[in-house]
């Protein structure tokens, strides 16, 4: 029984599993499709991970260690600090201001006053002004006449930027103030004589000035001006000159040509000693000068050509000149030496306001006509000698037709009234063709807050009707210097020195007037960003040398003041 019972419970079992499987396997043998046998390989077999045995053949043994800590009391007065974040020091950069002020007063009575402001009148357009007033009350030791002057003028310059060009005008006023004290020996002048000498001189200057420049196109600019002068004893002079300059694309170079249109027109009232014919004036330059440039290399080449036709409209003549217009410019060692090497030339058109300008006691009696620059050639060099020093030099050889002479007029000796100027006291201009060869050379040293200069130069004129080259030096030197002391102080000097020149009194009379040294310095201390004070000495060494034949100048000059800067 016990067997029968066993066996079916076996089978009750066995039924119940069959029953399981059949109702979990959703897999039917109808539908299964083997894909690929199963192959195992090793990587599929795990791998298992044995610990290394290790076998040190030097064994240690830890030593044990005893210690105590000893309190020991410090004395100290030290506070730690809250950490900070290090930050680089910035230096702070300079500030520049558009326009200025300044004012000065000094001994003779001197009176300095400058002004320059720039107005931003909208996007691109600047209006520019500038006054500049240099007066003295004179005082010059043993002059008898009145020795005083003034120099002012005043600027207005408009500017507009365009989108393809940019134009410009604007207007000058200027009026000095000179007297004609230089009388060549007052003992011979009777005290009536000389108080009815009047030795006041005038000029008044108006010029109009006009141009524009273009970013494209064959026109690159044009500039115009316009030049009324005139003075005490009704001289009048004219001028009007129009520059234009072109660019014209030629093949692979760039032909350049200047454009120059030059009319002048004047009018003395009286001839030297002469009160009953007038002088006039009147000529027309025209010229043209083109010239290309080339680059091979290390050599730069300018060859070119300027054609002038003058024409004297008062006498009815005219004549036509050619002069050459050539440079090279050779650099060696990486730029550090250049050699150059040139010839050039040109019609200097001569005028009363030039010439006033150089020598302001000329008598308004002069004949004006232009020199004729026949050619100049030069060559020389420049060079750096260390990183800040800077050398040059150079050697001319020039030929000029009708160059221009200061020479003295004679005193005049008539029973009629005589003008102011007529007492041997000023300089009339005589022509003469003159050979020049002459030597110069200039040596600067620069670094962050010194510059430093030297500049000389030795001529020897050759004239071929004149006796002497009247009133001009042999030797000329001009030393300068400028140094940032601090932030707030500057200093600079200037030291100039004239070699003898020889000066005309009479055919049989030749003067040579003695060279002279002239020094100057000035200091600038800056009370804030915008304040400073300002100190200036002329002539320290007190000197009281000719410039001019009779004319000394004033002894020891010193000048201080202020210089404001601002925005506005």
């Amino acid at each position: 029984m016990k067997v029968i019972s066993k066996l079916c419970l076996l089978s009750l079992v066995f039924l119940s599993c069959q029953f399981l499987i059949g109702q979990n396997d959703t897999i039917k043998s109808d539908r299964m499709i083997i894909v690929k046998q199963y192959s195992p390989t090793v990587n599929d077999a795990f791998k298992i991970k044995q610990n290394p045995s290790l076998k040190d053949t030097i064994s240690q043994q830890r030593k044990s260690l005893e210690y105590e800590f000893v309190d020991v009391p410090v004395a100290s007065t030290f506070t730690p600090a809250k950490g900070q974040a290090s930050g680089v020091k910035r230096t702070q950069r300079p500030r520049y201001f558009n326009n200025y002020a300044k004012v000065g007063f000094g001994n003779y009575t001197t009176i300095l006053a400058e002004f320059f402001g720039q107005l931003n009148i909208d996007r691109g357009k600047n209006l520019d002004i500038s006054l500049s007033h240099l007066s003295s009350q004179g005082g010059i030791e043993d002059v008898v006449l009145d020795d005083h002057f003034s120099d002012s003028e005043l600027g207005l310059n408009f500017t507009s930027e365009q989108r393809n060009f940019i134009w410009n005008s604007g207007i000058e006023i200027s009026h000095r103030q000179y007297n004609y004290y230089g009388l060549p020996n007052v003992d011979d002048f009777s005290d009536t004589q000389i108080s009815e000498i009047d030795p006041q001189q005038t000029y008044l200057g108006l010029k109009l000035l006009g141009g524009i420049n273009f970013y494209n196109g064959i026109l690159d600019k044009v500039d115009l001006s316009f030049q009324n002068f005139s003075d005490d004893f009704s001289s009048a002079e004219q001028r009007l000159d129009i520059q234009p300059q072109f660019e014209l694309p030629l093949a692979q170079q760039l032909l350049k040509a200047n454009l120059k249109l030059d009319f002048l027109n004047g009018k003395f009232e009286n001839r030297f000693d002469d009160t009953e014919n007038s002088i006039n004036y009147q000529y027309l330059q025209m010229s043209l000068n083109p010239f290309m440039s080339f680059k091979i290399e290390d050599l730069n080449l300018k060859i070119g050509t300027e054609l002038v036709y003058n024409s004297d409209l008062e006498n009815s003549e005219s004549d036509f000149f050619i002069y050459p217009d050539l440079r090279a410019d050779l650099k060696l060692n990486d730029g550090a030496q250049n050699v150059f090497v040139g010839v050039d030339g040109g019609l200097e058109q001569n005028t009363y306001a030039n010439f006033s300008e150089i020598n302001p006691f000329v008598s308004p009696t002069l004949f004006v006509a232009p020199s004729n620059n026949m050619f100049d050639a030069f060559a020389g060099f420049n060079t750096k000698l260390l990183d800040n020093l800077f050398f040059s030099t150079q050697i001319n050889y020039a030929s000029t037709e009708n160059y221009a002479l200061f020479k003295n007029n004679p005193r005049v000796f008539t029973a009629q009234e005589i003008e102011a100027y007529e007492n041997g006291n000023s300089f009339g201009v005589v022509y003469d063709d003159i050979d020049v060869i002459s030597f110069s050379g200039e040596i600067n040293y620069e670094i962050e807050d010194l510059d430093l200069g030297l500049f000389a130069k030795y001529s020897n004129y050759s004239t071929d009707f004149e006796a002497e080259a009247w009133n001009l030096p042999n030797i000329e030197l001009k030393a300068f210097g400028h140094y940032n002391f601090t932030e707030k102080w500057r200093f600079g000097g200037s030291l100039f020195f004239v070699g003898e020149r020889n000066a005309f009194l009479s055919p049989e009379d030749v003067k040579t007037l003695k060279s002279f040294v002239d020094l100057n310095l000035s200091a600038e201390y800056a009370i804030n960003k915008r304040l400073s004070a300002f100190v200036n000495g002329n002539n320290l060494l007190g000197n009281s040398y000719e410039r001019w034949q009779n004319f000394d100048v004033q002894g020891i000059q010193v000048l201080g003041g202020l210089i404001y800067q601002f925005d506005w």
